[in-house]
Order: C-alpha cells, then sequence, then structure tokens
C-alpha cells in the first residue's frame, strides 16, 4: 500500500517526540541521461541535471501537522545536450493534516492517491510512461480510514482540481503559471474531480500490498466529457535468505475518455522485479502504453534495466540500460544515477 504518510505529508519520528517538533528528508539526485541511438536523429542527446526534493513536516501536536515538499528540477524537456540547465524550483505539495489512529483528514495541495507504479517500479526509467497518471499539484481536500478485515485496510477519498494560483509556476526558469485557458482533465477551479482508492494486505503474507483506485475528472475547456480512471495494482516483498531479497509489481490502468476527449482511451501495464543482495540491487521493469486517438491506436513501451549500490554512507549509484519505442521511434539509452538522503 503506498501510505497516507507518503502520499500526503511526512511522518514524526519512531520515538515519542516532544511538540512542537519539525523533520523532514533532502534528497539530493544527479542523472545522466544519454539517448545514444534513435530513429530520430534529433532526440540522440545528453542530458546532466540535478533533482533536489526538500520535504517538511512542522507538527503541532500527536494528530496535526502541516506539510510541505519542494522540488528543483528541470521544468522543460531536453531538445539538445545541456548540463545542469531550465531548472525550476516550485512548491508540489502543502497540505493541513489531521491523523488519528485510523482516521486521518487533509486540505491543501497534494497528489491524490490513484496508482502506485508511478512511485514504486524499480529503476531509473522505470516510471518513465506509468507517470503519465501521477495527479499531482491538486488543490482540494480529502481523507482516509482504516479497519482490519484479513489484513490491514484503508479506504481513501478526495476531492479536487488543478492548482493554477501562483503556486503552479516555478523560480527560477518559469514552467507557468497555469491557466484555465489551457485546458486539461482537473483544470476547472473547481472541486469537481475525485478520487477513491482501496489499500491493503493480507494477514500471514507479510510483505504483500494491493492497491484499486478510481477517478473521475472533470474535463477542462479543451475536453468534451470526463475522463474515468481505473488502476489495480499489487507489490510483494519477499525475503530469499538474510541476503536476498525479491520484489516484483505489476499495475495495470485504464482511461476512458482519456484527456477528456469523448472515445478516447489509454491502457498502461507496468510489470517489474528488484532483486536485492546485501547492498546490491538489480531491476527491470517493462511499460506499456496504448493509447487511442481520434480512431488513431498508438503503441507505446520501455523497457528499463537498472543495477545499483548503497553505500554504508548512505550514498547511492545506479545504472540502467534503456530501450524504448515512443510515437513510432525506437530509441535506446544510457542512464546514471548519484542519489543521496539526509534525514532531519
Amino acid at each position: 500500500m503506498a501510505s497516507m504518510v507518503a502520499l500526503y505529508g511526512f511522518s514524526a519520528a519512531a520515538e515519542e517526540p516532544s511538540y512542537p517538533n519539525v523533520s523532514g528528508e533532502l534528497s539530493i539526485e544527479i542523472e545522466n541521461d544519454w539517448t545514444y541511438k534513435s530513429d530520430d536523429p534529433d532526440a540522440e542527446i545528453n542530458d546532466l541535471y540535478p533533482t533536489i526534493v526538500l520535504g517538511t513536516a512542522f507538527t503541532f501536536s500527536k494528530k496535526f501537522s502541516v506539510n510541505l515538499e519542494a522540488t528543483l528540477e528541470p521544468v522543460e524537456d531536453a531538445t539538445s545536450d545541456r548540463a545542469f540547465e531550465d531548472l525550476g524550483g516550485y512548491l508540489n505539495i502543502i497540505t493541513a493534516n489531521y491523523d488519528s489512529d485510523n482516521f486521518g483528514v487533509y486540505a491543501g495541495k497534494f497528489t491524490p492517491n490513484f496508482g502506485i507504479a508511478w512511485d514504486a517500479a524499480p529503476g531509473i526509467y522505470g516510471v518513465d510512461l506509468n507517470e503519465d497518471y501521477e495527479f499531482s499539484e491538486m488543490i482540494g481536500f480529502g481523507g482516509y480510514v482504516g479497519f482490519h478485515a484479513g489484513g490491514e485496510q484503508t479506504i481513501s477519498a478526495s476531492t479536487f482540481f488543478q492548482d493554477t494560483t501562483f503556486l503552479s509556476n516555478s523560480i527560477g526558469t518559469q514552467r507557468g503559471p497555469l491557466n484555465v485557458s489551457d485546458g486539461g482533465p482537473t483544470n476547472t477551479d473547481s472541486l469537481s474531480s475525485y478520487a477513491l482508492a482501496l489499500d491493503g494486505g493480507i494477514d500471514g503474507l507479510a510483505g504483500f500490498l494491493y492497491h484499486a483506485g478510481f477517478t473521475s475528472l472533470a474535463s477542462g475547456e479543451d475536453g468534451n466529457s470526463r475522463q474515468y480512471g481505473y488502476v489495480a495494482s499489487a507489490e510483494y516483498a519477499f525475503t530469499v535468505n538474510e541476503d536476498i531479497t525479491i520484489a516484483p509489481i505489476v499495475e495495470y490502468a485504464y482511461f476512458e475518455n482519456a484527456g477528456g476527449i469523448d472515445d478516447d482511451t489509454a491502457a498502461y501495464l507496468t510489470a517489474g522485479a528488484a532483486l536485492n543482495y546485501q547492498k546490491w540491487v538489480l531491476s527491470s521493469t517493462y511499460q506499456q502504453r496504448n493509447t487511442e486517438t481520434g480512431g488513431v491506436d498508438t503503441d507505446d513501451y520501455v523497457v528499463d534495466v537498472t543495477v545499483g549500490y548503497l553505500f554504508d554512507m548512505g550514498l547511492g549509484v545506479a545504472a540502467a540500460w534503456r530501450v524504448a519505442e515512443e510515437d513510432n521511434v525506437d530509441s535506446r539509452g544510457l542512464g546514471l544515477l548519484v542519489s543521496y538522503a539526509i534525514d532531519f
């Protein structure tokens, strides 16, 4: 299950804290993507860039907190070789949270609980296609209820619309701001879109988690129908021995009236697995996207193979090979990633 804390904020320390307090994590990644072969020569480029994420929780009591997440990354797509260019900083999460043992509510700017592969699929390129349905930076409110029924289960719901405030822009290289006239599902300035989800596990099957979700997204000015989305996924981390852990994941998502256009559809399949041996990890993920737009079918896929190592000091390094077909263009690429996280 994608935890409610991970989706909407950050937890306090495991020890009983004093209040008020501040906690969080600073995540720093430096990535290099090199497309060394493509049917489109203009796509054969090298892109070196950082992704820096600062998540902070201001906890005022055992149940009440304010949570923020700020990101610095390229806010424009690379069109030629570049290094540390087109960087913009923006606030992608800001919520006020009330969390008890089995119940919680929140309001602000957040990512609705729909799908897990866009966050949990392994590999440097394991989320290239499924991040299409990461409905981030929504304004609204929601809540969840936890209960036990053959395992720990959580039902969640939220209503929202796309952020069109000054927070939809970025500092540095500007990406906006977003306007209602830009169109797109959820870009309505009204609480007319919603998401429902069920997350849980099974007693006696430690490490197994499932997710099922539904979204109904109001069309923007460029659409004519509500977009309906359905997703089902499962992940299972099991231990082979004290040195080896295997964690497969699978997810399928389907959208009616994709993009808010009547009768257009989109379907996504993600299947991957990670093999952890001591501090080494070897993973592979396959993503498939099938769309029908205006009666035209398009089939895309991305295959990722990644190997990585985590040092005792917390520094992670990884390398990946990427094979893809997108918009009928075949490409091959290599990636390098260096990462480090600091908790406070």
